[in-house]
């Protein structure tokens, strides 16, 4: 196999694609054609709905944990840490488990089964009131959603054309990504307006406590959303992968995810954007770690201001996600993959030496455009080019990887940040820095800016290393389609 192209890309069926394996271009009349497809609308909207729901959960617990954590004496910050610990431990345990076990079930069947499952669980978290039950809860709804979203992915191609692939996987990363974005806003409302039904009905204030209430009424709400993408599902028509099922075992699923490992390992594509993903994530992740004390360092901004900041990435990335087909047409995947990961680390570094609240606005914007372009091309040149026997398994592994590099990244950056503020002993009642001069203008220099930069720096490392990579991959592609010309977009 070695770094030669999946021999899949080039034949379907016994026939040779009439296009290039790495996508087609797109107008956006694609999104209006995919939507009319019923069942990838049945899918996108529980999609959307049950993301809705998921951070609605988040939200919630935010709140709840925080204010349990104070009433058992734990302290509210540690509460949350164990909380968000449990959310993330299943992708370090399961994850690439989960893609050998998802590449061996029906995909309708497990979508269905995991959405039932969250909603039970939501149901069950409505009437905890214990921290290590929440903590339990969260965990095993975790393992669901482990199993939902590589299972999602995977079913798209098998619900649409190859040629509206790259439209359906830029409207399932716009609706990712606004989900959360408001998923926290409804959460809100729902709590609103559970703090209205608890004023109206009298008997309610003699059963249980406001605070109680509240997080019961907004879980079994929430337990809705996952109810109707269940129904949503249940009316899609996915083709049949198994005309006889095969028994899952230990063994079996021992060997499917060594076969997937080696198969990511060999094949060119997929160890490119892997690769890109574990640098990009770990360096993209700082945002997380370090974001609220640069804003409060260098920009002065605090509470709203820095909500409005990571708005302002989120929606640049739904941004990048929806104009992905409009690109996708000027800008060809071979060439702007790499260059679209070094631009989010090249934006990444201008937005650390920006002071002004306004402008860094605007830079920290188009840094999110970068991120959803390339969510929305790294998907589809994965969906055009996978064996769809393996593809649960890439997909579990993208997930796993995201996850992980997240954490990997809180780590390593909050170390970071530790080492600089012993260079730079910033406090707010005393804002230390340095400057830096550079003959006609200096620049002050902040402890969190520093670590922020150093994580730009591998983003541009990830760019330049899919620079190379993909360009091995398109040229081994085009050699092997007889000197066609590379593929020019996806």
């Amino acid at each position: 196999m070695g770094d030669e192209p999946d021999k899949g890309l080039i034949k379907r069926n016994g026939k040779k694609d009439e296009e290039p394996s790495a996508g087609v271009s797109l107008e956006l009349s694609a999104f209006k054609k995919v939507l009319k497809n019923r069942a990838f609308l049945a899918l996108w909207l529980g999609q959307g709905v049950s993301g809705i729901g998921d951070w609605v959960i988040v939200g919630v617990l935010l709140d709840a944990v925080y204010r349990l954590g104070g009433e058992q004496g734990m302290g509210g910050e540690m509460a949350l840490f164990w909380m968000m610990f449990s959310r993330f431990l299943p992708a370090f345990l399961f994850g690439l488990v989960a893609g050998a076990i998802i590449d061996r079930l029906e995909r309708k069947a497990t979508l269905i089964i995991c959405e039932l499952a969250r909603a039970v669980l939501v149901i069950v978290l409505a009437f905890s009131n214990s921290l290590a039950m929440i903590c339990i809860l969260v965990f095993l709804t975790e393992c669901f959603s482990l199993l939902y979203g590589p299972t999602r992915d995977a079913s798209i191609p098998e619900l649409v054309k190859k040629k509206d692939v790259m439209a359906a996987n830029s409207l399932m990363s716009t609706t990712t990504y606004l989900t959360m974005a408001i998923g926290t806003m409804i959460a809100t409302v729902i709590l609103g307006l559970g703090q209205l039904v608890y004023r109206f009905i009298p008997p309610l204030r003699m059963l249980v406590n406001e605070g109680q209430f509240l997080q019961t009424f907004a879980f079994m709400v929430d337990a809705l959303t996952f109810i109707a993408s269940a129904m949503l599902i249940f009316t899609i028509r996915f083709p049949r992968r198994f005309e006889k099922r095969e028994k899952i075992s230990g063994k079996q699923v021992f060997i499917d995810l060594k076969e997937g490992l080696v198969y990511m390992w060999r094949n060119q594509l997929t160890r490119s954007i892997l690769g890109v993903m574990i640098i990009g994530f770990i360096g993209g992740g700082s945002l997380y770690i370090l974001g609220a004390p640069f804003a409060e360092q260098v920009l002065s901004a605090a509470g709203s201001k820095f909500t409005l900041i990571l708005s302002m990435l989120l929606g640049g990335v739904v941004a990048g996600a929806a104009l992905a087909p409009v690109t996708a047409k000027r800008l060809p995947i071979d060439k702007w993959f790499g260059r679209a990961v070094v631009g989010f680390g090249v934006t990444m570094i201008v937005f650390t030496f920006v002071s002004f609240y306004p402008l860094s606005l605007v830079v920290i914007f188009i840094g999110g455009g970068f991120l959803g372009f390339l969510i929305v091309n790294a998907y589809t040149l994965l969906h055009h080019n996978l064996d769809e026997a393996v593809r649960g398994r890439v997909f579990a592994a993208l997930q796993t990887i995201m996850r992980t590099c997240l954490v990997i990244s809180m780590g390593v950056f909050a170390l970071v940040a530790n080492l600089c503020n012993k260079w730079i002993p910033w406090k707010p009642d005393d804002p230390v820095y340095k400057t830096l001069s550079l003959g006609f203008m200096e620049i002050s220099i902040y402890p969190a800016m520093v670590a922020l930069i150093i994580g730009g720096i591998i983003v541009v490392i990830g760019g330049v290393v899919a620079i190379h990579s993909l360009k091995k991959y398109f040229d081994s592609v085009k050699e092997v389609q007889g000197g066609q010309s590379a593929p020019s977009s996806a």
